[in-house]
């Protein structure tokens, strides 16, 4: 066991100290276990030996969570993939709420993070869709109750759905603003991509393919100054588009399935739109590993207050107008 990282990586996300006390006691238990067993400890476990354990000690509900948690933090203190996969399996969360779990860790602490993923009862990665839903908005409404509202932003934005800056299509973005200079250029180029993606699928002559070209915010970019407004491709494009009525075309126009079941009910069971800044969180990446910065992202429309589309503003640096690297 790497207790001094593990023990380093707790305090650099500045959890409490008595839960980094839990934290160290728990896997310090599970390492001896595996020792005992002839086994070379925790760095190595393997998911049927991490469940035995849990069999074994008869945990509690509670404390099966507290101790899948400690697990999964201990994986990613030594960057052991599969000891955070064994944890999250067992947890049966998807990566997006466990990248959500952390980050409200990191932001507000773990008490306040557990009253928020609470907020809605248990739920799985494999709950239907009519759970997630209901779940999403109790986790919102008490996200925006008990968090300032630019933190609740900073936390969703937080590239919960983690797509890496480090991609090689990213990279090949970067390249050709380099070698440019002129952002506009590369926002053409990855228009001309989607008009291409679209045509091939739809036909060039096809309704789903005007739709693409005669608005190159959609999953690309149109600039004014240093803001560029980018808005998602709808989800079920020829649904969207034939829809007979307003609540449908925002139903097929959405791509999350924890909110899409809530959009064509009331008001009372609509999910509040701050919920997007997730959304914009994903379209910021491919900017920020352009510019290798972090950028400002704004909620312009969303279909979770009623809008046709999902609408954000990306705002730029100041030195990209002027040439400067």
């Amino acid at each position: 066991m790497q207790e001094k990282k593990f023990k380093k990586y707790l305090e650099n996300r500045k959890i409490k100290i008595a839960d980094i006390e839990i934290y160290l006691l728990l896997i310090r238990e599970f390492d001896e276990y595996l020792k005992a067993l002839g086994a070379k400890g925790v760095d190595t476990s393997l998911y049927k030996s991490t469940k035995n354990y849990v069999n074994e000690r008869k945990f509690s509900k509670n404390e099966k969570e507290i101790f899948y948690l400690a697990l999964k933090n201990y994986g990613l203190a030594i960057e052991k993939a599969h000891v955070v996969g064994n944890a999250n399996k067992l947890l049966g969360k998807s990566t997006w709420m466990v990248r959500l779990e952390n980050t409200l860790d990191g932001y507000v602490g773990r008490e306040l993070r557990e009253k928020i993923m609470n907020a809605g009862g248990l739920i799985k990665d494999t709950s239907s869709v009519e759970k997630k839903a209901s779940w999403t908005k109790c986790m919102v409404d008490c996200l925006e109750e008990n968090i300032d509202e630019e933190t609740c932003k900073k936390i969703l934005t937080n590239n919960l759905h983690y797509k890496s800056p480090k991609s090689p299509s990213f990279k090949k973005l970067r390249k050709m603003y380099l070698k440019t200079k002129n952002i506009d250029e590369v926002l053409e180029h990855m228009h001309s991509i989607w008009k291409e993606r679209i045509g091939k699928r739809y036909g060039y002559d096809s309704l789903e393919y005007k739709q693409v070209v005669n608005d190159p915010t959609i999953e690309a970019g149109k600039r004014e100054g240093n803001i560029i407004y980018v808005s998602k491709i709808p989800f079920q494009l020829s649904e969207y588009l034939r829809a007979k009525n307003d609540k449908m075309k925002r139903y097929h126009y959405c791509h999350c399935g924890w909110v899409r079941a809530s959009i064509p009910k009331t008001e009372e069971d609509r999910i509040s739109s701050k919920f997007c800044y997730c959304s914009g969180g994903w379209h910021k990446i491919p900017f920020e590993a352009i510019f290798e910065q972090e950028l400002e992202v704004e909620l312009i429309n969303s279909v979770l207050k009623g809008d046709e589309n999902c609408l954000f503003a990306i705002h730029l640096p100041e030195d990209v107008m002027t040439g400067e690297e």
